[in-house]
C-alpha cells in the first residue's frame, strides 16, 4: 500500500467517526425526540414534524448550494470545522428552550452545520481520493451514518431516561467538540497533496466534469435530483414516525427504539454492500435495485403489528434506508463528473431537502387528519417505484457528454 493509499483510508476512518457523531446524533435521533416534545409542550404532531421535517431539512437545503460553491474552492476542513461547531451549539441550544420559536430555530442551525459538516462534503472529499474502490470506500465512510444513528438513538434514550430530553441533547452536543472538530482539523484534506501553489479551485477546473450550465442541461441532473426527492421522503418520513408507530401498535417505546436502532444497524451493511454492488454494476443500476428493495420494505410495514412480519421489515427496510446516500455521489460522479461535482450536489441537494420535508410533514399532516399512517405509507411505496424509474433513466457521462455535444446550436436573432 503507498502512502497516499494510507492516507487516504485514514481519511476514510475520520469521515467514518464524524458522520457517527454529527449525522448519527443530528438527522436519525429526531423520533427518539419525536414523543417526548408532544408530551411535555402538547404540541400537534404536524407541528413537532416540522423540527425534523421543515426547520432541519430546509436549512440543510438552502444551505447546500453555499457549501457546495465554497467546497469547490476552499478546503473541505474549514467547512467542516464550522459545521461542526454549529450542530454542536445547536444541540445546546435545544437543551434550554422553553417555547417553539427558539426550538425552531435551533433546528434551522442544526440543519446548516449538518449540511456544512457531512454528506457532501464526505462525499467530495472521498471522490477526489478513490477511483476503483470509491463505492468500497464511500460505503465505509457512510456506514458512519448508519451505525451513528444506532449509537446516538442509545446514547440519546439512555440521557433522556436518566436526566429528561433537554440531558438528552446536552449529550449529543459534548462529541462534537471534544471528538469531531479536532479529528476534521489534523486529518482530512479535501483531495491528495498537488503540485506546489495549486489552489483547491484550480485542482478543480483540472477534472473532467461539466459546469454548471451543461449540468443543467443533462437528462441525468433532473432524474437524480428527482431520486433525491423520493428517497428524501420516504426515508425521512417512515424514519421520524416509525417509533410512534409500532408504539401505538402496541410495543413499548424501549423496544421501538430498540427496532429502530437495528435498523440502522442494517443500514451500515446496507451501505457497505451497495457500494461494493456499485463497483461492479454501476451506480445507476445498484440505485434503481435499492429503490425496488425499499419499495418491498414500505409493503411490508403494514404487517409489523405481528413479529413475523416486523423482522423482515427491519431487515430490508434498513438494507435499503441510507444506501442511497452512497450511490446518489456515486451517481453525480458517475453522470456528470467532478470538475463542479460541490456545487451540482449542492444544487440538486435542494430537492433533497424538499423530500425530507414533504415526508415527515405530509405523513404528520395525514395522522392527524385520518387518525392513521396507512395512507402515508401508501404513498411512500409509490415514491419508491418512481424512485427507481428516474433513476434507471440517467445516462453516463460519456453519453451525456455526447449528446450535448452533437444537439444542435439554438439559432440566435
Amino acid at each position: 500500500m503507498t502512502d497516499r493509499e494510507r492516507q487516504g483510508w485514514i481519511i476514510v476512518a475520520s469521515l467514518f467517526v464524524v458522520l457517527v457523531f454529527v449525522f448519527g446524533s443530528g438527522y436519525n435521533t429526531g423520533g427518539l425526540f419525536f414523543p417526548h416534545l408532544l408530551k411535555h409542550f402538547g404540541w400537534s404532531r404536524t407541528q413537532v414534524s416540522t423540527l425534523q421535517g421543515a426547520a432541519l431539512p430546509l436549512s440543510a437545503g438552502l444551505s447546500a448550494p453555499l457549501i457546495g460553491w465554497l467546497l469547490d474552492r476552499v478546503e473541505a476542513r474549514v467547512v467542516m470545522v464550522a459545521g461542526a461547531i454549529m450542530t454542536g451549539a445547536s444541540f445546546l441550544i435545544a437543551s434550554r428552550v422553553d417555547s417553539f420559536g427558539p426550538l425552531f430555530a435551533a433546528y434551522i442551525l442544526l440543519g446548516v452545520g449538518i449540511g456544512a459538516s457531512t454528506l457532501l462534503p464526505c462525499a467530495l472529499v472521498i471522490a477526489n481520493w478513490f477511483g476503483a474502490r470509491r463505492g468500497l470506500a464511500m460505503g465505509l465512510a457512510f456506514a458512519g451514518t448508519s451505525l451513528g444513528g444506532a449509537a446516538m438513538t442509545m446514547v440519546g434514550n439512555f440521557a433522556i431516561v436518566r436526566g429528561g430530553w433537554r440531558a438528552g441533547y446536552v449529550a449529543l452536543a459534548i462529541p462534537m467538540f471534544l471528538v469531531v472538530v479536532p479529528l476534521i482539523i489534523f486529518v482530512v484534506r479535501t483531495r491528495p497533496p498537488q503540485a506546489e501553489g495549486v489552489s483547491v479551485a484550480q485542482a478543480s477546473d483540472a477534472l473532467p466534469g461539466f459546469e454548471l450550465r451543461e449540468a443543467f442541461r443533462s437528462r441525468s441532473f433532473w432524474m437524480i435530483s428527482a431520486a433525491q426527492f423520493f428517497f428524501a421522503a420516504v426515508a425521512a418520513g417512515a424514519g421520524l414516525h416509525l417509533i410512534k408507530y409500532l408504539t401505538e401498535l402496541g410495543y413499548t417505546a424501549s423496544f421501538a427504539a430498540g427496532m429502530m436502532s437495528l435498523v440502522y444497524v442494517f443500514a451500515a451493511f446496507g451501505k457497505l454492500g451497495m457500494g461494493l454492488f456499485a463497483d461492479r454494476v454501476s451506480a445507476r443500476i445498484a440505485l434503481t435495485f435499492n429503490f425496488l428493495a425499499a419499495c418491498v420494505g414500505m409493503i411490508l410495514i403494514f404487517g409489523t403489528a405481528r413479529t413475523a412480519v416486523l423482522i423482515p421489515f427491519v431487515l430490508i427496510f434498513g438494507l435499503s434506508l441510507g444506501a442511497p446516500l452512497v450511490l446518489v455521489p456515486m451517481l453525480v460522479a458517475e453522470s456528470l463528473g467532478l470538475k463542479r461535482f460541490g456545487s451540482i450536489g449542492g444544487i440538486a441537494g435542494i430537492f433533497n431537502t424538499i423530500g425530507a420535508f414533504v415526508g415527515p410533514v405530509g405523513a404528520g399532516k395525514i395522522y392527524d387528519l385520518t387518525g392513521s399512517y396507512a395512507t402515508a405509507f401508501e404513498v411512500f411505496v409509490v415514491m419508491c417505484l418512481l424512485g427507481a424509474a428516474v433513476t434507471y433513466s440517467c445516462r453516463s457521462f460519456e453519453s451525456e457528454q455526447a449528446r450535448q455535444a452533437t444537439a444542435p446550436v439554438p439559432a440566435t436573432a
